[in-house]
């Protein structure tokens, strides 16, 4: 199904220490409290945590709490799962699988409105540019979607995300 084009990706680009993360959380806050805002998924990076500093852990987190709060979206996780088990999950492969789930979620008709954030882009991530390419892409396809993510002015990111304007 075609879905016009949203408005840009939001990117907070303020240098070290200068409060991106509690904006967020302050941001976070005022969505959960808000009783008519729809689906509200984050995640925040942290270089010093090399279980969260990679492209799958953001996707994974992600899908996480979107299937938290409803529901049937896990019919998406469990589509793959059931079409190749557990093992896919821990392979080479799984950046792929998630980005599928992911994308299976996002244009599942049953999706609210959703704001997804994720927080310091700049933190080392591995899968950086995976991670940009599909934040690019769905920002550009799916408009139930809105997208805040934070960074410092690193000229990668910057470039990759100007791609959306």
């Amino acid at each position: 199904m075609a879905r016009r084009r949203t408005e840009p990706t939001s990117l907070d680009q303020r240098r070290s220490r200068q409060g991106k993360t509690m904006l967020l959380c302050g941001i976070i806050n005022e969505l959960e409290s808000a009783s008519d805002s729809g689906l509200l998924s984050f995640f925040c990076c942290q270089a010093t945590d090399t279980s969260i500093n990679n492209a799958t852990a953001v996707l994974r987190g992600l899908i996480y709490l979107l299937v938290d709060q409803q529901p049937s979206l896990l019919s998406h996780v469990r589509k793959k799962y059931d079409a190749t088990g557990n093992p896919l999950f821990r392979s080479v492969n799984i950046w792929v699988a998630l980005s599928e789930i992911f994308t299976g979620i996002l244009e599942d008709l049953t999706l609210p409105p959703t704001c997804l954030i994720i927080d310091a882009l700049d933190e080392r991530i591995e899968g950086l540019d995976l991670l940009l390419g599909l934040v690019v892409q769905a920002s550009s396809i799916y408009t139930n979607v809105k997208w805040i993510v934070s960074s410092r002015n690193w000229p990668i990111i910057e470039k990759k995300l100007d791609a959306t304007t």
